[in-house]
């Protein structure tokens, strides 16, 4: 199992580096960490190259820290710096500025020298590792959090609403059978007439946009 690691490891760093080298400035979105893939506008290959550069650059920091590489660790942090600005929050190619690719090469550079200096393959599984754990952590964490303020928006509603829909399908039931009766209900069937169907678990909602139609609805 540790040596399955060890390869993945070798792999991932491998990859990084070779790639962020041959990132053509010309046209982002076409190397991929793992593969090559066909040029699209949604492409996220060069996004998900600089993550995982991200990655790496973030372990090697720690790890130069702790090996007191100082001018490593600051150049590793300059660089780490730089990508994160350049990737911001865009989730596809497209959204990268056009120094991205150079950003990636001289990325590319320091953790090539990195590994020349620091690699240990146990001490960088060890690190992916914890911030696995750490990354899993966090989503535990933000789970519980929405989880608890979807309770405290569920417990903020008037408890008059909170069976609204039900309680109007009682309050139809309970109407005599003339009141029952849709007006214009032959409109329902006019083939000359737009007919629209909304779906939605929210009453109150729904019915600000019945309104809104009806309101600005030309009237035959």
């Amino acid at each position: 199992m540790q040596k399955q690691d060890e390869k993945v490891t070798v792999k991932l760093e491998n990859a990084a580096i070779e790639r962020s080298k041959a990132v053509d400035s010309a046209v982002l979105g076409k190397y991929n960490l793992w593969r090559r893939e066909n040029e699209n506008v949604n492409s996220d290959s060069t996004v998900r190259l600089m993550r995982d550069q991200i990655i790496m650059s973030k372990v090697y920091v720690s790890i130069a820290k702790s090996k007191n590489k100082l001018d490593l660790q600051q150049e590793l942090q300059i660089r780490l710096k730089e990508i994160q600005q350049a990737l911001g929050e865009s989730t596809a190619d497209s959204g990268l500025p056009h120094s991205a690719s150079e950003k990636i090469k001289e990325m590319g550079k320091v953790l090539s020298k990195a590994r020349e200096q620091l690699f240990d393959c146990k001490l960088v599984t060890g690190k992916l590792r914890a911030m696995l754990q750490t990354s899993e952590e966090q989503v535990r964490r933000l789970k519980k959090q929405s989880m608890f303020l979807s309770q405290l928006a569920a417990k903020t509603i008037p408890y008059s609403i909170h069976c609204l829909s039900l309680r109007l399908t009682i309050q139809y039931y309970l109407l005599p059978q003339e009141k029952r009766k849709f007006p214009r209900s032959e409109n329902l069937e006019n083939p000359n007439l737009y007919h629209y169907a909304l779906f939605s678990d929210n009453v109150l909602a729904a019915s600000v946009v019945v309104n809104s139609t009806i309101m600005n609805a030309k009237v035959i």
